[in-house]
């Protein structure tokens, strides 16, 4: 799918009407009252417009992200807050509100002459930082919310290890020079770190298709390799409904060529093409009788360079690798030819000319392991890892929040591992984390102007009375707001917002925000992530997270430092579990404690259509938010959010 053009500033200006619109605006301003609304034989007045695709409860960050995924799929979208703020769990506070928030008395002379002004505060009531190349910073660039705010690197990555911190190694050089790394577990971390690097899986695809997109897909792939499997098709989906990525591997090691080609096109001008091309077979999966595959493909053998050695035009496009096939040429299949036909066919086209190149079926067979089938604990046993090795790569890198992973399939950490090593300055940053200037609150308002742009409309400050279930279906249909009511097919948000039936409580987060006058020991710069793994505190199960805030994010003035620790709950005394951190802070100005209980919902919402967002775990990173968010989406929308989709193109 093409992007849709980013609306213009005009277009931009104009929308942000349809933000904090307060019931019986329109009366006021003139314009035509919407009808009344219907809703189980009771009739309301309207809220808002009165009637929408989707009503979105909470202006929480992931709630934003799905307002504005929903607004540019054409969904006519409400967001309701009770509070007079963006952001819910989100929302970023200046001094004063952080003191009150946290039911401490505030004297503002007395706090500004220790602290600075309260408006250069933009403190998160939930902080967390963005992987560079995770999934929500691709959400941000898919839909250009990043036009809306400034990012800026953190400026280091540590580890909690055997009481002392320690900078991650970002690169072989300091991998090999770390004191965290034994003299004997250098060559071994540097096997691991070069396997990770060059470990590659299949794009996976079809979990990002409906269940009709899959079944075409399917149907067209037959057809070409074998007709006689067609009326298969839909008994192979109801098996293979949770296995997609099975069955499609499976097509492909038969049938030799892939069943979602990833392909691009080089304009050829006048003169040399600039490739050597060879003939290969694919695996004849059935017999010619039957229809018969593909039996033959031209690929790239070799790039070659013109008279002055300079690259030709497809190696120049830097988009075409050795191994790719010759796919198609000015349309016209190439698929079973030889590569005689395929040299004919170019000297014999006028110029210029369209080649289409196509990326062959992943082969799992040159893959050293099959991680899928291995568990992250025997992998690390390959590579003779130690403990300590362990410890950092899969906590601390990975991400992990316990040990449970060790015996669970490997890929998925390795997988982490490596977005861990792409994400380290790929901005510039000297570690794999960005984060807003200004708080993260600027995140959920971002996707808020998103959603106006496309017609979304927000409304502050109005708590919601009832969420209106049809009693035939036990489905929602609306919601109410004292004597007025919007109708949705769908309704999505915090789980404060509706029925306590329809969420459970999952446990208890401790946060604390501190105040620094220095910053945290052993580190560099004004900003960090501290993980310290519950192997290295005493009496913990869970990791403790340690993010580092200061001026260069315009969250505090100069000659102040933000800490905030924070860890899921474990025992009767959950401030008493952030200890280790507060060590590592030294002298604490001030500090403010909460504990948080965290809900999920009982059920994906496919049945009674409320999509209830899980809370914001302890963890100092986006990457389960993100993973919720496309929880949410693949069960509104029958497939997984395709971050690779380019939803609305950037403005120029």
């Amino acid at each position: 799918m093409e992007g849709e053009a980013a609306p213009s500033a005009d277009q931009a200006a104009n929308a942000m009407a349809n933000l904090n619109v307060d019931a019986g605006e329109q009366e006021q301003a003139g314009e035509p009252t919407p009808p009344k609304v219907e809703l189980n034989g009771t009739s309301y007045k309207p809220l808002a417009d009165g009637d929408y695709d989707a009503i979105v409860l909470s202006t929480g960050l992931k709630e934003c992200v799905l307002a504005g995924l929903l607004s540019v799929r054409g969904m006519r979208v409400l967001q309701i807050d009770r509070n007079a703020y963006y952001g819910g769990h989100c929302a970023s506070l200046n001094l004063k509100e952080l003191y009150e928030k946290h039911n401490k008395p505030f004297d503002q002379n007395a706090a500004e002459q220790r602290f600075g002004r309260s408006r250069d505060y933009c403190v998160d009531m939930v902080p967390k930082l963005l992987m560079a190349n995770g999934k929500l910073v691709k959400m941000l660039i898919q839909t250009d919310v990043t036009r809306y705010m400034d990012f800026n690197g953190i400026a280091g990555s540590y580890v909690f290890n055997s009481g002392k911190v320690y900078k991650l190694p970002v690169t072989p050089t300091e991998a090999l020079t770390s004191s965290l790394v034994s003299l004997f577990q250098k060559n071994a971390l540097r096997k691991f770190a070069e396997f990770v690097r060059t470990y590659k899986c299949p794009k996976r695809v079809a979990d990002t298709l409906s269940k009709e997109e899959f079944r075409a897909a399917l149907v067209q792939y037959f057809e070409t390799h074998n007709p006689t499997k067609v009326s298969e098709v839909d008994a192979l989906i109801e098996r293979f409904d949770t296995k997609r990525e099975t069955l499609v591997g499976a097509m492909e090691k038969k049938y030799g060529l892939p069943v979602f080609p990833e392909s691009t096109d080089v304009e050829v001008g006048p003169g040399p093409v600039g490739i050597v091309v060879k003939t290969r077979t694919v695996k004849k999966g059935v017999a010619p009788e039957q229809g018969g595959p593909i039996k033959t493909v031209v690929s790239v053998e070799a790039f070659q360079g013109d008279a002055n050695n300079q690259a030709g035009p497809v190696q120049a496009s830097n988009r075409v690798a050795v191994g790719d096939i010759l796919s198609h040429i000015n349309g016209t299949s190439m698929l079973g030819k030889t590569d005689e036909d395929v040299k004919e066919a170019i000297r014999s086209a006028a110029r210029p000319l369209k080649i289409t190149f196509m990326k062959p079926a992943f082969d799992p067979s040159t893959q050293k392991y099959d991680l899928l089938n291995m568990t992250m604990r025997e992998l690390y046993a390959k590579f003779g890892l130690d403990e300590t090795t362990q410890n950092f790569l899969g906590h601390a890198m990975a991400l992990q929040t316990d040990d449970s992973y060790l015996d669970k399939p490997a890929e998925p950490t390795v997988l982490a591992c490596q977005l861990y090593g792409r994400s380290v300055g790929r901005y510039g940053q000297d570690s794999p984390y960005l984060y807003p200037n200004y708080g993260l609150s600027s995140l959920p308002e971002g996707f808020s102007r998103l959603s106006a742009i496309y017609g979304g409309t927000v409304m502050l400050r109005h708590d919601v009375d009832e969420i209106i279930m049809d009693p035939s279906t036990g489905e929602a249909v609306g919601v109410r707001v004292g004597d007025c009511a919007a109708k949705a097919k769908i309704i999505i948000g915090d789980a404060s917002y509706f029925p306590p039936q329809m969420s459970r409580k999952t446990g208890s987060v401790v946060r604390s925000v501190c105040l620094l006058k220095k910053p945290i020991k052993s580190t560099v710069g004004d900003s960090c992530q501290v993980i310290l793994p519950a192997k290295h505190l005493l009496n913990k199960k869970q990791d403790v997270y340690l993010s580092e805030l200061g001026a260069s994010l315009h969250v505090c003035p100069r000659g102040v430092n933000v800490a905030i620790a924070s860890t899921t709950v474990e025992t009767n005394e959950p401030v008493a579990e952030l200890r280790q951190a507060f060590d590592l802070m030294g002298d604490i100005a001030e500090r403010f404690d909460s504990v948080t209980d965290t809900f999920a919902p009982v059920d994906d919402g496919t049945k009674t259509k409320c999509f209830i967002v899980s809370s914001l775990d302890a963890t100092s990173h986006f990457m389960s938010a993100a993973e919720d968010i496309e929880r949410i989406y693949r069960a509104i929308f029958g497939k997984q959010l395709n971050l690779d989709e380019k939803l609305v193109e950037s403005q120029q």
